[in-house]
């Protein structure tokens, strides 16, 4: 399923649904009117550039792809700037020069280690859904590569790597090949889960997991990846690695730390081992209202309610909480309608719930009664804090639309509509204060008919992420929408880092990352990082333009 032929170029989904009625009245009368955009295409490609001895010494035995649609697919993530780059006919797509599809770790090994030795930038390619610039090679449209590296680009493609080896079920470790995603995983589970469900799970594959350091909306239950790695295996240019492999163990710093949030840096992960549980037998999702004091707009009691939530031992599985203006968005695009809709409004303004912030709760479990009292004790904590049960009916409906925002943003830029997203994590005691200081740095960045809006995402006992999406209206050449998000996104980042958040919390660093890196972990940090890229990558053919602090 990994970047397949089938898969759409420059979108989610197949796309010509258009915008539903209340969807589309919210961005007219939030964003302005809709403007028509150029679709995405499959467009002309740079020249590929082959190595002086060719591409058949790399490694005669693994097949190596030219073919200009197969570079193309290669070429790009999922950012915004990546989907623009689809709906721009400005010159040809830079585009990495050849696509390799190994089948196992003997050949990614060839590979990587024949490229180190023909002078070939590696990229390793999963899903395929990176939103920071992490597989674009020699993208004009995210961060340029130095000038000076001139070397041909070749694609590793984890598409023909996605088995299930082996299920250990009463130590509860699966062994996956590094190319397999979240549906083809959880599929061959059979009883079991690995309980990781990004936003990107329909796409991303394992290996894409581990290399991003990525974090699932039910983390809250399940922990993010490194809560979840046993080991992982990588075929790097000075030959195999094997990290971890033990329950727990004191033989020096954890080398699963190193590789996770590599970015393919380190060597193409082939395999890993993760930790499973049982399926759960029992689920259930509910929302509340929790409403917003007067003069709180720093999203204090929100903050509050979910770090009071989160450091119980009946923590929910998962944990959302809206602030104001997400929640305006999402009740006036979701909401119930008509009578039942008055009613609906007249029951939460009667209990003085909006303006507010709308809490998206889940549990999981095998034990009804455990589960039952995680939800009543839930219930409790959002009755103290004033705020407005509304049952499982609108849980379950999140539930069932986890994986929809990807569809949703195809549709509104066909419409000439900007949609993008930045993350953050921070601790409990700065997270209001960070969430108005970025919301109005986004707000003032994008101008007018613009339209900010966050959540707290993933929630930890000291501290948790928080996410935004920004809106604008009239962003429908591609060109110059490139140009203002580019302003806008170093002005919000720059605001972000000053502000005390962490960089990313799961997007990764990628290329568009990269220029604050060496801010936020110093010189010694980044002479840590060029240290272990050097030992496993001497003469840096393995994605050499990622998770790099400028100098």
């Amino acid at each position: 399923m990994a970047v397949q032929a089938d898969t759409p170029i420059g979108r989610w989904g197949a796309g010509g649904g258009g915008l539903d009625a209340r969807t589309r009245a919210f961005a007219e009368a939030m964003l302005g009117p809709p403007e028509m955009a150029p679709a995405p295409m499959l467009r002309e490609v740079s020249p590929s550039r082959t190595p002086e001895s060719g591409w058949s010494r790399i490694a005669p035995e693994v097949g190596i792809e030219t073919d200009d649609a197969i570079r193309a697919r290669h070429s790009r993530g999922m950012s915004y700037l990546d989907l623009l780059a689809w709906r721009d006919d400005d010159g040809p797509l830079p585009a990495v020069d050849a696509v390799a599809f190994p089948t196992d770790h003997d050949q990614a090994l060839a590979l990587v280690q024949g490229c180190a030795r023909e002078g070939v930038v590696v990229v390793p390619v999963g899903g395929g859904t990176s939103v920071t610039g992490g597989i674009d090679a020699r993208s004009g449209d995210s961060a340029k590569p130095e000038p000076s590296d001139q070397r041909p680009v070749l694609a590793v493609s984890l598409a023909r790597m996605d088995a299930l080896v082996d299920i250990d079920r009463h130590s509860r470790i699966a062994t996956v090949q590094a190319g397999i995603t979240g549906p083809q995983l959880e599929k061959a589970l059979d009883g079991f889960t690995l309980g990781h469900f990004p936003q990107s799970w329909e796409r991303a594959s394992i290996g894409g997991f581990i290399a991003a350091r990525s974090s699932g909306q039910a983390s809250g239950g399940y922990g993010r990846i490194e809560d979840m790695l046993i080991a992982a295996t990588l075929a790097t240019p000075v030959g195999t690695w094997e990290v971890g492999g033990y329950p727990a163990a004191s033989i020096g710093p954890d080398l699963r730390h190193v590789v996770l949030g590599s970015e393919g840096t380190l060597g193409v992960i082939t395999s890993a081992q993760v930790r499973v549980r049982p399926e759960p037998s029992v689920k259930e999702y509910a929302a509340a209202l929790l409403p917003l004091r007067a003069g709180d707009g720093d999203f204090a009691l929100a903050s509050d309610l979910a770090c009071a939530l989160t450091r119980s031992p009946l923590r929910p599985t998962v944990l959302r909480v809206s602030d104001a203006a997400e929640t305006s968005a999402l009740l006036s695009m979701s909401a119930p309608t008509g009578i039942a809709g008055s009613l609906f409004d007249a029951y939460v303004r009667a209990r003085r719930a909006l303006p507010g912030a709308l809490v998206i709760l889940g549990w999981e479990g095998d034990d009804a009664g455990t589960v039952a009292a995680a939800r009543a004790f839930a219930r409790s904590v959002v009755g103290d804090a004033g705020g407005v049960w509304l049952g499982g009916k609108p849980g379950r409906s999140w539930e069932r639309g986890r994986f929809g925002g990807p569809y949703l943003r195809d549709e509104l830029m066909d419409s000439g509509y900007l949609v993008e997203t930045f993350e953050t994590a921070v601790r409990w005691s700065e997270l209001p204060g960070l969430h108005a200081r970025l919301r109005e740095s986004a707000q003032r960045a994008l101008g007018e008919r613009s339209y900010v809006m966050a959540h707290i995402s993933h929630t930890y006992e000291t501290g948790a992420s928080v996410y935004f999406t920004v809106l604008a209206g009239g962003w429908s050449d591609p060109r110059v929408a490139a140009e203002r998000w580019r302003a806008a996104k170093s002005t919000i980042t720059t605001e972000l880092v000053d502000a005390g958040g962490a960089l990313s919390h799961h997007h990764g660093i990628g290329r568009d990352h990269a220029p604050w890196l060496g801010e936020q972990i110093g010189p010694v940090g980044s002479a840590v990082i060029e240290g272990i890229r050097a030992a496993v990558d001497p003469d840096a053919v393995m994605n050499p333009a990622v998770l790099r602090a400028a100098p």
